[in-house]
This record gives C-alpha cells, structure tokens and sequence, in this order.
C-alpha cells in the first residue's frame, strides 16, 4: 500500500508519501509548506483569510505531488491550530469543495497518541520509562510511555500518561514576545507561563526516563546545532541528541539575536519559523528542566509517519 498523509499544524502543513515496509514504514518523498495557520488565533479564536489562503495553496501542492507517486488513499489531519478556531467548519467545507480532501481533527489524545508511536517507531532501543515531547505551534504535547520497543508495532499500547499544554512556539511568542530580540520581562513572562503550565499538568513519567523530541521545533534544534554543512536530514536519517547543556546555549545565544540573524544560522532550517523558534527552544529547554533530563534524543519521526503507521496498522487490521 503506497499512500500520502498530510499534518495541518499552526505553523506548517506537511507531506509524506509512504509504502509498508514490513510492520513498519518507507519513505518516499516530504515535504514542508509554512502556512502560519495559527497566526492570530490565540487572540481572535478565528483563522484569518491569508491563512486559510496559504493552507489551501499548500495543499494543493501537497496533493498535485501525491497523485504523481500515485497513492492509493491520502489521509489530512488538522491539530491545534484547526481544533480551536471557532471558523472551523468553514475551512473544512473550503479545503473539502475545492479540493475534494476530508480532514480529520485529532483530539489531543489522538494526536499525542500517534506523534508517539512516530517517534518510537524511529528508535528501536527503547526501554524503560520515556518521555515523548512534541512542540507545536500551538501547543505542547507530552506522551510518558513504557517500554515501546516490546509493543511494537502497537506503539499506542506503551503509554501510560499524557498532557496537553496549550502554548506551542506560535501561540506563546504571540502572547509574549512584541519583538526580537525580547526583552528580559518578556522572557521571564514565558519561562513563568511554561513552568506553572508544567506544575499544573503533573505526569507520571517513571523514573530516568528518556527524554524524546518530535517534530518541528526539535528537528530544527537538531540541524542548527549539526550546523548547514552537515549531511543530517532529519526525515531520512537516523536520530539526533543534543545535551541540556546545547540546549541552554542555544537559548541564551538566539535570545540575543534578530529574526533575520537567527534565519542565517541555517537558512533551510529556520524558513518560516525563525521568529518563533526561540520560544521553541525555551520550551525545550524549561521541560528538560522540570523533568532533570540531561539528553534530548531526536526521533526523524513525526505525526505525518504516526498517521501512516496507523493507516497501515486499520489496512492489516481489515485484511485479517
């Protein structure tokens, strides 16, 4: 089965074209497109006329190119930016009647669920107690699990506690941030706004457990820090770790930057989220905190190959 899965986030909407490989997955093509879906809805509660916009050119592109790998089934899913807009359902009818695509909004527990398994999916040593992190545009979600490796390729089966924080890199520079570099207050403003949303989403992680980044924010942390000469692609090449430590430098270092300046640290990595990819590395960096990790491991794996992994998993399901 060859098939083409789409995320809608708030910051990108993004494509992956895939085959089964076995229990697991390859892959085929990727591809990001920075729609900013999410731009304003912290404070409007609505999804403006360019975003809706860009999030149609996007997937329009998205789809021409999954017709030409000639997929047998494209599976779109919306997250938090789609979840909280109250214009919702007039931007499913406009993707729905001119395109002909359906999109499903994941609950937060369906999203964490399968950016999960995409992450464990990716790591096969996992053992003991992990914690799969995941930052958004528009929100933060968190996945403690168990021993991923001995329920493969049922990843779901492993969790054992999950948190949904509602700011992501998008959603909090809006709220906190009126310029690049931030002020002091500003920062302090955000760091208190994570770490009481941290306190008040208690988990149950179990003990050293290791800490896992998904998705944008993480994978970008992970090139700028191998820097633009390096060959690490994080969609085709094995997992990346960067140290509390790297981590903290790397907030001290893009808080004393402009947007223009944190872009050239690596062009490719920083399109289309250099303004919010300081708050990205905050959150990173208050989470490693709270939870006295040492190790970010970064899994090449996100939501767009949990949602193959699961329309894989329904096919295998249905044939038996």
């Amino acid at each position: 089965m060859r098939l083409a899965t789409i995320d809608i986030g708030t910051n990108t909407a993004q494509l992956l074209v895939a085959e089964r490989d076995g229990s697991g997955l390859r892959r085929l093509h990727a591809a990001d497109r920075f729609v900013r879906l999410g731009e304003g809805v912290d404070a409007r509660g609505r999804i403006g006329d360019a975003a809706q916009s860009r999030l149609l050119d996007a997937l329009r592109d998205h789809l021409r190119v999954a017709r030409d790998y000639e997929v047998e089934a494209v599976e779109v899913a919306g997250t938090s930016a789609l979840r909280d807009a109250a214009n919702r359902d007039e931007i499913l009818a406009a993707v729905r009647n001119q395109l002909g695509l359906s999109v499903e909004i994941l609950s937060g527990a369906k999203e964490a669920a399968w950016s999960f398994a995409a992450a464990c999916a990716a790591v096969d040593d996992l053992s003991g107690a992990c914690l799969v992190v995941d930052v958004g545009g528009g929100s933060t979600e968190l996945v403690a699990g168990v021993d991923p490796a001995r329920h493969r390729p049922s990843y779901p089966n492993a969790i054992t506690d999950r948190a949904s924080l509602d700011m992501g890199c998008v959603r909090l520079t809006e709220r906190c941030f009126a310029s690049q570099p931030p002020s002091p207050e500003a920062v302090d403003a955000a760091e208190r706004a994570i770490d009481e949303a941290l306190t008040s989403h208690p988990l149950n992680v179990g003990p050293s457990p290791t800490l896992i980044g998904t998705a944008g924010t993480a994978t970008a942390l992970a090139r700028v820090h191998a820097g633009p000469e390096s060959t690490w692609d994080a969609l085709h090449g094995e997992g990346f770790s960067v140290s509390r430590n790297d981590v903290q430098h790397w907030r001290d270092r893009l808080l004393r930057l402009s947007v223009d300046e944190i872009l050239a640290l690596h062009p490719a990595a920083m399109e289309g989220r250099a303004d919010v990819f300081p708050v990205g590395v905050i959150l990173l960096d208050r989470i490693m905190a709270h939870y006295d990790r040492d190790t970010l491991r970064v899994s090449p794996y996100e939501l767009r190959h949990g949602l193959a992994l699961r329309a894989f998993a329904s096919e295998s399901a249905s044939a038996s």
